[in-house]
């Protein structure tokens, strides 16, 4: 009897520290109301500069390609914003862009916003011309009106501003905008190598990754501005299995593509990468709690006792929340024998890595190579790099982006992430402890699937608010 009342003793305990532990995370709302936009004149103003700097058809450049387009972009920006060209310092490193505008102390650490200008190419099916830049049902339609011009455009209509209002930043304000982002071309390392040799270290670095976007997360009802602090690392492996070949009349056992299906199978099913939470991700769910329901938020408030079930539902639930608690592996690629009656001497199969940080490169690619061992199949690392460092989340720079937010999308919570893309940012971190994935763009879901997809479009009035959200950025940086 006495064992059965002390077990409900420590049930009752650990009820009691379920609940102060929710309790003690809070509730918020997120009821805000956007703030008011400013006159229709000016914001049809920015979504005429979108729409010019839209049609501009700036499909990155291979290596050695004609670098034209580029510069006929260049020419479009010095026509839109006259301003940021006669006053600010201008740098074109090999059709990258940089500015610098001089701030009143030349000794407090400089802050970068930076976006690309190239975009992806279009196909298909599109309702208006993906490099026409229309302007229809309130929104701006062409490819890179998300990836990345409308952050673009968002940055250089607040300088432009600012410069026609006399206003002088506190500390030195940098600009960039890469030309080949979309081939992890050299416009950002370049670009870094430059500031490196002027000595230049930053304080803030903004780029892409992030958006205002739909409640990420059951039971939430607002939305989120979404802080990547960090990107997962990528690779492409190549798969090899081999044999003797021979006539597909007298099949052996274990014939490559029989290896390769094995190996993919074993991959799918026993999964080799740990899921772990990771402090960004951490982060995430803790400043989600306040905005959820009890139950959810009992569940999200208490990570040490529920971790394990999440890590297990997770993934079910979600791609994507899936993908920020591990190492990913996509077989994307397959080859084999050139005639369907021909058992191939050599097939292979092709896989997108993206590492975690807690499995980066190395550890990553070892798994890789001994699971295929598994199946006497070989991995050769094509192309990889590593994940990147993690934002501080301590600077005061990080601190003054989420008080603009909170200023400039009083309805939206905020809350850290990790990227599970790639961005030119991560050559920044040699030169940054605060990089920041973001653009402040408040998009739906179609929107953010029209990312180098069909149909991509940008709302006239979130574009407006992503110059709100500049313009307060670098007034208020102190």
């Amino acid at each position: 009897m006495l064992a059965l009342y002390i077990l409900l003793a420590l049930l009752l305990l650990l009820v009691l520290v379920l609940v102060v532990n929710t309790l003690r995370c809070g509730t918020k709302t997120g009821g805000g109301q956007p703030g008011a936009l400013p006159t229709r004149e000016k914001v049809d103003h920015y979504a005429d500069t979108l729409s010019q700097m839209i049609a501009c058809n700036t499909v990155t450049v291979q290596p050695g390609g004609d670098m034209s387009p580029i510069y006929a972009m260049h020419q479009k920006l010095e026509e839109l914003f006259p301003l940021i060209h006669q006053k600010l310092e201008k740098h074109d490193i090999d059709g990258a862009l940089l500015f610098k505008w001089a701030g009143k102390d030349p000794s407090r650490p400089p802050i970068l916003l930076m976006s690309h200008m190239d975009v992806v190419p279009a196909t298909g099916d599109w309702k208006y011309p993906p490099f026409a830049g229309t302007i229809a049902e309130g929104k701006i339609w062409g490819r890179g009106a998300v990836d990345t011009k409308g952050s673009l455009c968002g940055i250089l209509n607040a300088v432009e501003e600012l410069l026609g209002e006399d206003f002088a930043p506190a500390g030195d304000v940098y600009i960039a905008s890469s030309c080949n982002e979309e081939i992890s071309g050299y416009g950002a390392p370049k670009t870094v190598a430059y500031l490196k040799e002027q000595g230049v270290h930053l304080g803030l670095v903004m780029d892409e990754g992030g958006a205002v976007v739909d409640p990420p997360l059951p039971g939430i009802q607002n939305k989120f501005c979404m802080l990547g602090l960090m990107e997962k690392g990528m690779a492409n492996l190549r798969f090899t299995a081999r044999s003797h070949g021979g006539h597909a009349s007298t099949p052996p056992k274990n014939t490559p593509l029989a290896r390769l299906a094995a190996m993919v199978d074993y991959v799918e099913k026993k999964e080799p990468f740990t899921k772990r939470f990771t402090p960004p991700v951490e982060g995430m769910f803790r400043e989600m709690a306040p905005y959820m329901p009890f139950g959810y938020k009992l569940v999200f408030a208490n990570l040490w006792l529920f971790r394990p079930l999440l890590l297990k539902i997770l993934p079910r639930a979600s791609a994507q929340a899936g993908a920020m608690l591990q190492t990913t592996c996509a077989f994307t690629m397959a080859s084999g024998s050139d005639a369907p009656n021909v058992i191939p001497e050599t097939a292979g199969i092709t896989a997108n890595l993206r590492y975690m940080s807690h499995e980066p490169e190395a550890l990553a690619i070892k798994k890789a190579r001994d699971f295929a061992a598994k199946f006497d199949c070989e991995a050769e690392v094509l192309t990889s790099s590593d994940c990147s460092g993690t934002a501080d989340i301590n600077s005061p720079y990080y601190a003054h982006v989420c008080d603009t937010l909170h200023t400039v999308f009083p309805e939206a919570g905020v809350a850290p992430y990790v990227m599970l893309q790639g961005s030119d940012s991560r050559h920044y971190e040699a030169i940054c402890d605060c990089v920041l994935r973001f653009a402040p763009l408040d998009i739906s879901k179609q929107q953010l699937g029209s990312i180098h997809g069909l149909d991509e479009n940008l709302d006239v009035e979130a574009l407006a608010r992503a110059v709100a959200f500049y313009r307060t950025l670098i007034e208020t940086c102190r």
